[in-house]
């Protein structure tokens, strides 16, 4: 069984069943994506706000 909505979600309407090897893809895209989001909140946070002197 696998969650249409990501989440502890566990009613019947938002759960599907997928075979193994669909599971896995789908799993490992939604892992990437949040992992992608989370790579992009850090780089915001950390972004440079003025010009590094070496660079000018």
């Amino acid at each position: 069984m696998d969650h249409i909505r990501p989440g502890d979600d566990h009613r019947e309407t938002n759960l599907q069943s997928l075979c193994g090897w669909h599971h896995r893809v789908k799993s490992s895209r939604e892992g990437a994506a949040a992992k992608a989001a989370v790579r992009r909140r850090n780089d915001r946070k950390f972004r440079r706000t003025e010009v590094h002197p070496g660079l000018r």
